[in-house]
């Protein structure tokens, strides 16, 4: 009976070993598919055969939190590129160059020094004026917009977030369930695994694995995501992002990482400096213009009075020309007393524009050196992403090959058994015939 209890148990062991490889062939095209082993064990009775101790699945926690790292990373910067990519083309375009805008702003003034009480030169200089007004305007407008659609991607990726956040604090009950009965959780892992990747591209995740078999995950600040079964939920008001986490709240910036990461990012580091930039630009540039036309007198021989109108808190978007200056207002002359042909305050204006064009080139220049860093840390984040999943397919992926073999090996085991059965029938029947 030994021998026959040893075969059975030895073709029981191969049938399950053979239905694992042919769930490895199966699953070797499903992404995220951790290949399954079979261990065996003696059954710890004397010539008692063979047992399946367990079907494990191949998994290194640190590669897989290795591609969790990269996998923030790389989308950190690839989303903030999307914005600062987009500013850097919006402010350095030629069409919008406001170094050229305030050059021609000079050029007309220039040419209006040659003959001050010219009505053509006067109006040449509006227009200039008024060119420059569209351009902040058009900045502007497309400032606005960024800050728009950055606080609406936000707010979808918050429900994004969220859903995930859902899943896997479902996915954990489910195997912890599993687990506790004693059933199997391979796939409920994989899928676990497969959430957390995709989780891991919107915010950077620190994962703890409970004995229980249940993973606890928070941002890397400390907020909670999920603990257990529990779900963290994200919400944004306007680009101002939140974990809200069993009555608690977990104010989240850039460092978070991730898809999210990378708009707080863009919003803080470039949309909002590059405002405070122009702002600055523009207020300089009006204050002093205005204060150099006040300063003189038109051609009227009446005081002068400012070019520019502006609201204090937001220069670049409300700047405009006075409604009240026209051609004869403004003030070329610096004393009442001198003829229609002063063009003496012209220098004074002159004066009051140096130096606001090359601001402004230096601005361009920033955003252009910031993009060139930002896209090199791209490539750098996606080379180690990629290393990380090949790492991580070098150990869990399928290997047709080493399966193919696998299945030769325990077919052969299976098939050896079954001769040992046969066998063992034949010397029953054999002893049986002797009586």
């Amino acid at each position: 009976m030994s021998m026959l209890n040893n075969a059975l148990s030895g073709l029981n062991a191969a049938n399950v070993a053979l239905t694992v490889a042919g769930q490895n062939v199966a699953n070797a095209a499903v992404e995220g598919y951790s290949r399954q082993s079979v261990q065996f064990k003696t059954t710890g009775v004397q010539l008692g055969g063979v047992e399946v101790s367990s079907v494990d699945r191949i998994v290194d926690a640190f590669l897989n939190d290795d591609i969790w790292r990269t996998n923030s990373d790389a989308s950190y910067y690839k989303n903030k590129q999307t914005y600062l990519g987009f500013i850097e083309q919006v402010v350095g375009t030629d069409s919008l160059n406001l170094n050229a805008s305030i050059t021609t702003l000079s050029n007309a003034l220039n040419a209006a020094s040659t003959t001050p009480d010219s009505p053509a030169y006067r109006q040449q200089f509006l227009s200039a004026a008024e060119g420059l007004m569209q351009d902040f305007a058009q900045i502007n407008g497309a400032l606005e917009g960024q800050s728009k659609k950055l606080s609406s991607e936000m707010s979808n990726v918050s429900l994004e977030v969220t859903s995930l956040t859902q899943q896997i604090a479902q996915v954990n009950g489910s195997i912890g369930k599993a687990i506790a009965n004693n059933q199997p959780s391979a796939e409920l892992k994989d899928n676990r695994e497969r959430l957390i990747s995709q989780l891991s591209e919107h915010i950077g995740v620190s994962i703890v694995e409970r004995d229980s078999g249940l993973l606890d995950i928070s941002t890397l600040s400390g907020a909670p995501l999920v603990v257990g079964t529990k779900a963290a939920s994200i919400k944004v008001n306007n680009t101002d992002v939140s974990s809200h986490f069993l009555g608690q709240e977990f104010k989240l910036d850039e460092h978070v990482g991730g898809h999210f990461g990378g708009l707080i990012s863009a919003e803080k580091d470039i949309i909002k400096p590059t405002l405070a930039s122009l702002n600055s630009l523009v207020k300089d540039l009006a204050d002093d213009v205005n204060t150099a036309l006040t300063a003189g007198f038109d051609l009227n021989n009446n005081a002068g009075i400012p070019l520019f109108e502006y609201d204090p808190l937001n220069p670049l978007g409300s700047i405009s020309i006075n409604p009240n200056m026209g051609k004869d207002e403004l003030a070329f002359k610096n004393s009442s007393t001198t003829g229609p042909g002063d063009n003496s305050n012209i220098a004074d204006i002159l004066s009051a524009m140096t130096g606001k064009g090359e601001r402004f080139t230096l601005l361009v220049g920033e955003l252009a050196i910031t993009s060139k860093q930002n896209k090199t840390s791209i490539a750098t984040a996606s080379s180690l992403n990629t290393n990380a999943i090949a790492a991580r397919d070098s150990l869990s992926g399928v290997n047709l090959d080493e399966e193919a073999a696998s299945l030769m090996h325990f077919q052969q085991m299976y098939g050896a058994n079954a001769r040992v059965i046969s066998t063992a029938d034949q010397m029953f029947n054999a002893l049986l015939q002797m009586f």
